[in-house]
């Protein structure tokens, strides 16, 4: 375009370049617009055939659920042979549990008897003490019994593992089509495109002669206008740049049900033209090697229902970010490898970087409404573990294969986002325990169920634990007069401390043992490095535990009182908090530091002089006076600095990053998926704008989006006879006005002409 004085005529020779149109053809929009009708009309998305799509009835009553599992299961399972990994899983599952069983019952009669040598009565407190420390110890030796198999198994690979779906792996026919699909809802569409760009040239680069097998699918559920245009805008950049891949782009009018309701929508009109579905996340970054490695195994064995990769984060650069990205790396790794192979087919889906079987997931995990209101009733929040669990009910296999290597993901960069994300979680989770008792559920699926919403009830179980280990620990000599008791619970229970902290911490350790290794560490930048940011990472999650305690219980609360949390937007970018939004969410914690440790401190001061020192006993005397109140000053510490933990740890990491800590190996040697990510979301920023007002000044003036957007525009009579009279004579449309003249052709052209008349072109 040029010139700006009023009345200049516009020039189209843009357009007829990108059109490879004579100057001739195009002198007006009216010339533009009968050459673009005449020479291709493009659509957004293909032609659908309707496919009528009805939610599992689950029997949702669980009095009549549990009636059932007693008489003969109803569910029909297509009379699949069982698989000889089954019988294995179950096994070693008895073992598990029998060995986690014996353990915690050997160490519970050990503290039982340590603590209360000589004790007299009995205390509802004491009895709450025990009962907790029962839990926690089980699930502490579980998790460890769980960690250590898991690992053994892992370290055989795939080729110790017969039942590992890449010994059955083969090329699909060629008929067979997978669409990837990017669900979207106000998300920073630069990032989104980047992505799929990067997924495409890894295509085009590894994989040339099996393309055909994949289309992409941007999914969009914004509700606003900046943002709808901001996503055609990426989409018209991606179809120009790779003109050999199928690309779509669907808008719903009306986002029912969030990210669920997209995907159901979208296997409604064209699920039965896809064999498999791969699932992204607005962030995901996934090589094209790795999908198809997914897709050669599903084309090999027609019994799996969902193959699950391991998304390591990446790309991180704030200290909560960089910290956070570091342990899943470090321990995440380890623990996906472990419990991926002890699970093997009756694993677990979270939502994303996940290959699906489409005609499996329709007839067997589209999931009801749950009954009530939310947050308990409504479609759950947390569908896809439960859609793994229907997928295990119908008979088919669930794969988490940790070692599909090429899946990435980002995660929240600061406390706030990481707690808004746990909120969502917790709501879901929750949900999900009216699943329990549905017929039909594998055993490891249900307590995957089970588990997920107890991951959460340990907040207050812990905070009661706490509570109760105060008074215990400040009552239990009253009953001991001048008996050995004090030097008995000195030995016994320093031991049991020391072996509960060898399960608690033993995913940690052995992790870091893993990465410690001569072969492996280089990858971290070195033992020296791996080792500082190992113990820097323990002490800041020793710290920030508490925090995130009270903001579950809190949650859980909101959850009671029925306040239910909105899908929104996940917050992926390194932007740093302000103080006063920190000042805002956090002192209540503060608060609660601040009560506890005046509680802490008159429960000490007046317990009787032999209790002070009775309890210098605790740590051989290394710590003075009230030695239980040097105990909990990590727990009351971090309450009260939780304002500043959140906002420092919400800057960019300058130190950490020139320093070196939390390496991970994605950093020391970056895969070609990551440097494509960040090549091109360069070329995206510079080639359309953010969503704002500016993303409607370039949708109106820039010649490319004009030529893509107008054939991706279609007729609409009934819009245009409401909305051209409004845009001719000049009124301000509201975004829902806008949003829809977008959508239709001659709405579209006139906004255009209204926008450049307005600004001196005579068109």
């Amino acid at each position: 375009m040029t010139g700006s004085e009023r009345g200049k005529l516009f020039d189209f020779a843009p357009y007829r370049q990108i059109l490879g149109a004579e100057p001739t053809d195009i002198t007006s929009f009216e010339t533009l617009n009968l050459f673009l009708d005449r020479n291709g009309e493009g659509v957004s998305t293909p032609r659908f055939r309707r496919l009528p799509i009805g939610s599992l009835d689950l029997g949702m009553g669980w009095k009549q659920s549990i009636r059932r599992r007693f008489q003969e299961n109803p569910l029909n399972r297509d009379h699949r042979p069982e698989p000889g990994w089954l019988r294995l899983l179950a096994r070693r599952r008895r073992r598990m549990l029998m060995l986690s069983l014996a353990v915690t019952v050997l160490m519970f009669i050990g503290a039982r008897k340590s603590l209360f040598v000589g004790f007299d009565g009995r205390d509802v407190i004491q009895d709450v003490y025990m009962a907790l420390y029962l839990l926690f110890t089980f699930l502490a030796v579980y998790s460890f019994t769980k960690m250590s198999v898991g690992y053994w198994l892992t370290l055989r690979g795939p080729e110790g593992n017969p039942y590992h779906p890449v010994h059955e792996a083969q090329d699909p026919p060629e008929t067979d089509r997978c669409a990837i699909l990017y669900p979207v809802h106000h998300e920073d569409m630069h990032r989104v495109g980047a992505g799929i760009a990067s997924l495409i040239e890894s295509f085009e680069r590894d994989l040339p002669e099996k393309k055909h097998h994949y289309e992409v699918f941007l999914l969009s559920d914004s509700t606003d206008a900046y943002h709808v245009l901001t996503e055609q805008a990426a989409i018209y950049h991606l179809k120009q740049t790779y003109p050999d891949m199928v690309i779509h782009y669907r808008h719903r009018a009306h986002n029912a049900n969030a990210k669920l309701g997209n995907i159901v929508d979208f296997l409604r009109r064209w699920g039965r033209d896809y064999t498999y579905i791969y699932m992204m996340d607005a962030d995901s970054i996934v090589s094209g090697t790795s999908i198809h490695q997914c897709l050669r195994m599903m084309a090999g064995n027609s019994q799996i229902g969902i193959i699950q990769t391991n998304p390591l984060p990446v790309l991180r650069r704030s200290f909560f970010g960089r910290l956070l990205q570091f342990s899943s790396h470090l321990h995440g790794s380890v623990l996906s490898h472990g419990l991926g192979a002890l699970a093997m087919g009756h694993a677990s889906y979270i939502g994303h970087n996940a290959i699906i079987r489409t005609d499996a997931f329709i007839q067997h995990c589209i999931l009801p409404e749950l009954p009530g209101g939310r947050p308990w009733g409504g479609k759950p929040l947390s569908h896809d573990i439960a859609e793994a669990a229907m997928m295990g009910r119908a008979g088919y296999e669930v794969w988490f294969l940790a070692d599909i290597k090429g899946s990435y993901e980002e995660i929240p960069a600061t406390m706030s986002g990481f707690l808004r994300r746990e909120n969502r979680w917790l709501q879901g989770n929750l949900q999900n325990i009216r699943l329990l008792f549905t017929d039909g559920l594998q055993g490891l699926h249900r307590e995957t169920l089970l588990m997920g919403a107890l991951a959460y009830a340990m907040a207050p179980l812990g905070a009661m634990f706490m509570i109760a280990s105060v008074y215990t620990a400040t009552h239990m000599v009253i009953g001991q007069g001048e008996s050995d008791g004090p030097e008995l619970f000195q030995m016994m229970s320093l031991g049991l401390f020391a072996l509960a902290m060898i399960f608690v911490f033993s995913p940690r350790l052995i992790a870091l043992s893993v990465a410690m290794r001569r072969k492996n560490a280089p990858t971290y930048g070195g033992r020296c490095k791996l080792l500082f940011s190992a113990m820097l990472e323990m002490m800041f999650t020793l710290f920030c535990n508490p925090v995130i305690m009270c903001f579950i219980i809190r949650f859980l609360l909101a959850c009671l009182w029925r306040s239910s949390v909105t899908w929104q937007a996940q917050q992926r970018h390194d932007v740093p908090l302000t103080f006063r939004e920190c000042l805002k969410d956090y002192w209540w914690c503060s608060a609660i530091g601040v009560l506890a440790g005046g509680m802490l401190k008159q429960v000490m001061e007046a317990q009787p002089d032999y209790s002070a020192s009775f309890m210098e006993q605790l740590p051989y005397g290394l710590l003075p006076g009230n030695a239980l109140l040097v105990w909990f000053i990590p727990v009351i510490v971090s309450l009260l600095l939780a304002p500043v933990m959140a906002f420092l740890t919400s800057q960019i990491s300058t130190l950490a990053n020139r320093c070196r800590w939390f390496l991970i190996p994605e950093e020391v040697s970056e895969p070609a998926i990551i440097k494509s990510v960040k090549r091109h979301l360069a070329m995206m920023r510079e080639s359309f704008s953010t969503a704002g007002a500016e993303i409607i000044r370039y949708s109106l003036e820039n010649p490319r989006f004009y030529v893509c957007h107008y054939r991706h525009s279609r007729h609409r009579k009934a819009i245009a006879a409401r909305l051209l009279p409004r845009i001719r004579a000049g009124e301000v449309l509201d975004q829902r006005s806008l949003m829809i003249a977008l959508k239709e052709r001659a709405c579209f052209v006139a906004l255009v002409k209204q926008y450049l008349a307005a600004q001196g072109y005579n068109v």
